[in-house]
């Protein structure tokens, strides 16, 4: 019995292994993006987020994705996949689709999304948060419009 629960966790580490490409470096990618670029701005970490924006875009999670490939700085990519995520009938990415069409000079667009956001979510106090944390990584992005 002992030599059966034992391979089952041999096999379950090695499935997880070739889903995420390592055992739990997707989670400490997480960590990482979120302690240090999130939290400390320290742009050195940013891979972290790419990595795990990487992860979570490819199993389906795209509104997360979206965010981290923010945080990575790569609006491009979080705009396809805030796309997605709406497609997916989860409106709250509309919020980084907004974003990541500011930071790509597409004003009318980033507008045209944030308003889908707020129709959605009126009480947006929490994008404040969000804008604090984007404006240590876009400085030249002027993201007043979105308050």
């Amino acid at each position: 019995m002992r030599q059966i629960t034992i391979g089952f966790m041999f096999l379950a580490f090695f499935a997880t292994s070739s889903v995420y490409g390592c055992g739990c470096g997707a989670g400490k990618d997480m960590l990482k993006c979120d302690y240090y670029v999130k939290r400390a701005g320290n742009m050195a970490y940013q891979s972290s987020c790419e990595s795990y924006a990487k992860v979570v875009d490819t199993n389906g999670s795209y509104g997360k994705a979206a965010w981290y490939y923010l945080l990575a700085s790569k609006p491009q990519k979080a705009l396809e996949s805030a796309e997605k995520a709406l497609e997916q009938g989860h409106m709250f990415a509309a919020e980084y689709a907004a974003f990541a069409a500011k930071i790509l000079n597409k004003d009318q667009e980033a507008k045209n999304y944030f308003m889908r956001f707020h129709s959605i979510v009126p009480n947006h106090e929490y994008v404040k948060k969000d804008i604090e944390v984007l404006k240590k990584i876009y400085k030249k992005v002027d993201f007043t419009k979105f308050r």
